[in-house]
């Protein structure tokens, strides 16, 4: 069975990524991890249990709890969870889901692309552009996992 790690901490993305892909691909076990450290561990833990892996790029340090405030929001997050990926030659594919253009430091969307493609061609599959408003990044996901998996 192909299994899916999503790394996403914004709910109602997270539900909308869940729902379509449980709609089409019934046969896919997902895992879902909020917070950039709960991401890092699972993944550097158990990494060969993913086909695929989608990367939300900003997200919270910790996961938010009754006794945790998410800690600093880290802009960048799923870049450095690549890098960590590489250094530690981790290979399961890697598609962003953003939201975002830019971001806080500057960086816009497509520079990141370009950075990340050349920076960590075994892991990085590119990104998809998720918005609340359209479903175009649907039709973009499925076609991405479908070349992967």
């Amino acid at each position: 069975m192909k299994r899916i790690l999503i790394v996403e901490d914004n709910q109602k993305k997270l539900e909308k990524l869940r729902a379509f892909l449980e709609g089409e691909y019934p046969h896919i076990k997902l895992e879902e991890r909020t917070s950039y450290n709960s991401a890092s561990k699972e993944i550097a833990l158990n990494h060969a249990d993913y086909d695929l892996i989608l990367l939300d790029m900003s997200m919270q340090t910790y996961d938010i709890s009754s006794e945790e405030s998410g800690g600093e929001p880290e802009p960048l997050a799923g870049k450095n969870i690549l890098k960590q990926m590489y250094l530690r030659e981790i290979s399961t594919k890697v598609i962003v889901v953003t939201m975002y253009e830019n971001y806080v430091d500057g960086t816009r969307i497509k520079q990141l692309d370009e950075e990340l493609t050349l920076d960590y061609p075994e892991n990085y599959f590119g990104y998809i552009f998720f918005s609340h408003k359209n479903f175009d990044w649907a039709l973009n996901l499925k076609e991405s996992i479908n070349k992967l998996l």
